[in-house]
């Protein structure tokens, strides 16, 4: 059977997953509506400080109703799992419509930009920040409406320790300078998300880049970014303008609230001028250097990436702090750039002198208990926070992957993090003979459901099995089985059908003729003729005709009468034996003489006996036919006479 949370949600099928959680399309079975489920990890679980601003951060975020904003429905536990249910939104998100379609044209990028503001000016009405606005926590449904999602669950994981999750660094394209130096968010922080996203619409990039997230969020404290309309010519002066402003690096350039910055859009799209405000503090890029404490810390966050390239963009903020200010001479700029290439070589080599180095070792396919020991030899030390993964290939509980890689020199007491294998992912196999499934829908409700493994299938002959069908499948109906695996669907043919003779049902009733022939294999069609030779409801004549050589599975046509029918007659018996005697030889021997008349009926014998001339005869007084019909007088087996009777 599916999962059921909180007794309520039948997940559907798995739909994604991100460092916070894996989200499945469900069906709130009270409300008999389709619904989106967030599950946190199980990393999160014994975090009872983060569990309380979760859910307190959900609750408040419920509050919100907005059409551009994903509705959040309930907040709830299932053993140890924590979830949280939300609308369920047909679509695509924007990163997907951006790698797709961008740059986009001024028309579109204004119709988004002016939903994502109306749906941020009402979330920060309700004194609610998002703080990870990003184009993947926004989604796009099929008649182009714009939705937010993770309202509230973003402030929840940014006070929760980062290093979880990853989600921080994955946003580091869109975070606001104040947020890379490690300052609160406010309103500010979200409108420089936004026109970030603005930007990227209009050129298909984000303004800052690079290799490592500690390189993108310095970007964003000290370069200042490339006008958009560099890349895209077509975007005008006023919208580059709004962009500018919105992405400004000082909170007090920047728009004061998301009203203004709709207010401008606005202005945009009518064809009005707006206000041309400039970054003073970031005016002319070509002067700007690094004051000289902003210097040494720099320094310091330098050697702790070198020591650890996976810290957080929050990290980053705590150790950059201070300002960036002009200075128009060349001769300081060069001079404050020397001091601090030779500060940084200078911290480097006394680390290098003071801590010893040693080698990192191979834990692939190790346990967490082995690799600590193994680890402790080397002197170095195993991260406690430990991270699973399922895996096809590594038995459970081995490890799959380490950081710092294999055979990398690194300094003594470096934490070394692993990733653990969960075993294969194990999920319920549908019974997919039930309810006759056809093939397509068979590999859809496979895939629906999480199945990832190749899907074989082959062709068999049934008479239980409808054609189309599925008629066998490996693995069994609910069997817990790997989600990778093969599966192998046996499909049916319908009845394997053979060479037959065509039955003769003339004569008979519909009822009797359908019967017959089903029996037979063959697929029958009643259609209707008006007859004076056959009753009603009998059957007049077949397609293919009777006694032919037909295959099974073929359509036959039935032509059963509607009337009138033959005329009931009767013949008496002086007439029938006057026939006779004028047949019979008058030799004085007895001759085998049969009487017989055939209507619709076929042939009746109306009198059968041995018979010599002169003999009594017991010939019925009358005999009932239907005409027309013929009368025969056979004598020892030969035909003496034949009467069409009308």
């Amino acid at each position: 059977m599916s999962k059921i949370f909180g007794g309520r949600y039948e997940v559907i099928a798995k739909i994604g997953a991100g460092g916070m959680a894996i989200v499945y399309k469900a069906r709130d079975q009270l409300l008999n509506r389709v619904v989106t489920i967030k599950v946190l990890r199980d990393q999160f679980i014994s975090d009872e400080d983060f569990i309380r601003r979760f859910r307190r951060e959900a609750q408040s975020a419920a509050s919100l109703s907005h059409p551009n904003i994903v509705s959040i429905y309930d907040v709830g536990k299932d053993g140890d799992q924590e979830y949280i249910v939300m609308e369920y939104i047909e679509g695509r998100n924007l990163k997907e419509i951006i790698r797709e379609y961008a740059p986009l044209t001024t028309e579109n990028t204004l119709h988004l930009a002016k939903q994502l503001g109306e749906a941020l000016n009402h979330a920060h009405e309700h004194n609610i920040i998002h703080r990870d606005i990003k184009p993947q926590n926004i989604l796009i449904t099929e008649d182009g409406r714009a939705k937010i999602t993770d309202f509230g669950i973003a402030r929840a994981v940014s006070a929760a320790t980062v290093t979880h999750t990853g989600d921080i660094i994955g946003s580091v394209h869109y975070l606001s300078p104040e947020q890379a130096k490690g300052l609160l968010s406010n309103e500010q922080s979200d409108i420089y998300s936004l026109g970030i996203i603005i930007y990227e619409l209009l050129t298909g990039q984000v303004p800052y880049d690079g290799e490592t997230p500690i390189a993108i969020a310095l970007k964003h404290l000290q370069e200042q970014p490339l006008p958009p309309s560099r890349i895209n010519p077509r975007i005008e002066p006023e919208l580059e303008a709004v962009i500018m402003r919105a992405i400004a690096k000082s909170p007090q350039t920047r728009y004061a609230n998301v009203r203004e910055l709709l207010e401008d859009l606005q202005k945009v799209e009518a064809g009005h001028k707006v206000n041309h405000v400039v970054d003073q503090v970031y005016m002319d890029n070509d002067a700007t250097m690094i004051h000289k404490s902003l210097a040494l810390e720099v320094s310091s966050a330098a050697s702790a990436a070198v020591a650890d390239s996976a810290d957080s963009a929050a990290a980053v903020g705590k150790s950059v702090s201070g300002s960036l200010f002009r200075r128009k001479r060349w001769l300081f700029i060069a001079g404050a750039i020397c001091l601090l290439i030779l500060g940084i070589g200078g911290f480097w080599l006394r680390s290098y002198v003071t801590v010893k180095e040693t080698v990192v070792p191979d834990l692939t396919g190790l346990t967490t208990k082995v690799a600590e020991i193994l680890l402790q030899q080397n002197n170095l030390t195993l991260d406690q926070e430990l991270v699973t993964e399922y895996s096809d290939s590594v038995e459970k509980d081995q490890i799959i992957g380490q950081d710092p890689e294999p055979n990398a020199r690194v300094k003594v007491g470096k934490v070394v993090y692993v990733i653990v294998s969960k075993g294969k992912e194990m999920l319920e196999f549908p019974d997919l003979k039930r309810d006759n499934t056809t093939k397509e829908n068979a590999e859809n409700l496979i895939q629906h459901l999480g199945f990832t493994g190749e899907i074989t299938s082959e062709e068999v002959f049934s008479n239980t099995v409808p054609k189309g069908t599925v008629a066998d499948q490996d693995p069994l109906p609910l069997t817990s089985y790997p989600k990778s695996g093969p599966i192998k669907l046996t499909i049916s043919k319908g009845p394997e059908f053979v060479d037959i003779t065509m039955p003769n049902v003339i004569g008979k009733t519909s009822a009797e003729a359908e019967s017959l022939l089903e029996q037979n294999k063959l697929v029958v069609v009643i259609d209707t003729e008006s007859s004076n030779e056959y009753p009603k409801d009998l059957v007049i004549r077949t397609v293919p005709q009777p006694d032919t050589a037909i295959k099974q599975g073929i359509q036959v046509t039935v032509y059963v009468s509607q009337g009138p029918g033959p005329v009931a007659k009767d013949i008496s018996k002086n007439v029938i034996l006057a026939y006779v005697i004028d047949e019979v030889p008058d030799d004085d021997k007895a001759h085998d003489v049969v009487v017989k008349i055939k209507d619709y009926r076929g042939w009746v014998i109306v009198w059968q006996k041995s018979y010599k001339v002169g003999d009594k005869t017991d010939i019925p007084a009358e005999t009932r036919y239907y005409a027309p019909a013929t009368l025969q007088v056979v004598i020892d087996g030969k035909v003496e006479y034949e009467k069409k009777l009308s």
